[in-house]
């Protein structure tokens, strides 16, 4: 399980380097209205890839379990890839058919045409309905645990998508050319990924044939798949409506900033994703074989672990927002405005992350129906909270909604997953151990790090001090609250894994 951690940390550390990389050419190639409509192509992203999200879900657990044969694997993924091409044809006919209302109707754009808009969505209609077919593969990738490859694939892919892609439009700084070009490599993305899942699974299915679907597979998992549709559905919602909602109320260029500044805050979440994905597989297999012993032990060690790893990087991020967008976009005026909006994102995404680990948990046990009824409830407050404090407070109003939504779903969430599938954990003490110990720590270590943050005036010196500061957060913690004989063994297997 530590390959497939460290492969998956590797994964999603590329996804951060390429966006840190490459972000500030995009807007320096194609200028902060052309970024600001690659943000919202990214809402749409969003709110498309809920379609999928069930079946990819499903398809990672029913891989991990081990009571499936390969034969009933095999089914799984014939009788899933139909739903998908479906789910791609609707995709398509969406963006088709509104493209024209969103750019005409929706967007407030200055600069940039609304038909040159109307024509780039039909475009990432093409690219996110093959996204989905990847994400789909992926997932059965992960249900396997081949992460290494999933992440080499998914390294290798980013490199030709969000990277090569400067090239030409260096030489030729258009919009078009832009999503085109994204378009294309990831259908051939999905090509790749369909051939090689295949081959783990011994087996090769026509991409065209006659729909026959396994009434056994669906009846097995469609009410888990219906599940995570509806957590999906409402996680859509509760996450892409402020960006939604500025899109509509606020100027394009607005959307741009805050984009910038969640991107930096969700570095807190790709440091959860690596863990989680590799931990969830594990748990599925563990709770199939009732080994409940060993999931809790794995499931207090990984939370402590994450939040060792949150606290650090998140209260970095929090002190020095500012800072670090102008050494990421070397731009002072998009650090000025992007970082009023990074505190409030960077708490919220602190405490987000702790959602992470118990929702594994639930999915191992195929249980969704805590995540719709919270989810459901928040809509009450998240709909109209987003589109009246927007209106009034600006971007700055969306991200607070979003904060403090967040922050009472973890709580009530974390607690409840907690007393159904690990009613053993005391948990007062479980969270002082694995959050608030945590939280004191690194809280000293990083105010007192930040306190001479401004003796580096150059960009590269605040890098290193923030990374020392970083660094020492989570070396420190880990020694103060992790076992001896625990981070003897995980080295003792680093050094193992690296020979």
């Amino acid at each position: 399980m530590l390959r497939n951690i460290l492969a998956n940390f590797l994964g999603r550390f590329w996804g951060f380097l390429s966006a840190f990389l490459f972000t500030p050419l995009y807007i320096k190639f194609l200028g902060v209205e052309s970024y600001s409509i690659i943000s919202f192509s990214l809402v749409l992203s969003g709110f498309m890839f809920v379609l999928g999200a069930g079946l990819s879900t499903t398809l990672t657990r029913e891989f991990a379990l081990k009571t499936n044969s390969n034969n009933d694997k095999v089914n799984t993924i014939k009788t899933f890839e139909l739903f998908y091409y479906f789910i791609s044809l609707v995709i398509l006919l969406l963006f088709f058919t509104f493209s024209g209302f969103i750019s005409h109707n929706w967007l407030n754009l200055d600069k940039v045409s609304p038909d040159d808009v109307s024509f780039f969505i039909k475009i990432i209609g093409f690219g996110i309905s093959f996204q989905l077919l990847c994400e789909f593969y992926i997932g059965g990738f992960m249900g396997l645990e081949k992460q290494i490859k999933a992440n080499t694939y998914q390294i290798i892919w980013g490199i030709f998508r969000n990277g090569i892609v400067i090239i030409p439009i260096y030489f030729f700084p258009s919009l078009k050319l832009y999503f085109i070009w994204q378009s294309i490599i990831t259908i051939i993305y999905a090509l790749v990924l369909r051939y090689n899942l295949l081959n783990e699974l011994n087996v090769q299915i026509p991409i065209f044939r006659k729909p026959v679907f396994d009434k056994s597979v669906l009846n097995n998992t469609w009410k888990f798949a219906a599940g995570i549709f509806l957590v999906s559905l409402v996680a859509s919602f509760n996450t892409q409506m402020d960006k939604l909602a500025i899109s509509k109320l606020l100027p394009i260029n607005i959307l741009g900033y805050y984009t910038l500044a969640i991107s930096l805050a969700q570095s807190i979440i790709l440091l959860v994703n690596p863990i989680s994905s590799a931990v969830m597989p594990r748990i599925s297999s563990l709770f199939s074989q009732d080994k409940y012993v060993e999931v809790k032990d794995l499931y207090e060690k990984m939370t402590l672990f994450i939040s060792i790893l949150v606290f650090s990087f998140g209260l970095n991020i929090l002190f020095n927002g500012k800072n670090l967008i102008w050494i990421w976009t070397n731009n002072l005026g998009l650090a000025n405005n992007s970082s009023i909006y990074i505190p409030i994102l960077s708490v919220g995404m602190i405490v987000y992350s702790f959602q992470i680990l118990p929702f594994n948990l639930a999915i191992a046990n195929a249980y969704t129906k805590l995540n719709n009824i919270l989810g459901i409830l928040s809509l009450i407050v998240t709909l109209p909270g987003y589109w009246i404090m927007t209106n009034i407070y600006g971007a700055i109003g969306a991200a607070i909604t979003w904060c403090i939504v967040q922050s009472l779903i973890t709580i009530i969430y974390v607690y409840l997953v907690h007393k159904k599938f690990l009613p053993d954990i005391i948990q007062l003490k479980f969270s002082i151990n694995n959050y608030i110990k945590p939280l004191i720590i690194i809280l000293i270590i990083t105010y007192i790090f930040n306190q001479f943050t401004n003796f580096w005036p150059s960009r590269f010196g605040q890098f290193f001090w923030i990374g020392l500061s970083t660094i020492v957060s989570i070396l420190v913690a880990i020694v103060f609250l992790f076992r001896t004989k625990d981070y003897e063994k995980y080295i003792k297997r680093l050094k193992k894994i690296f020979k």
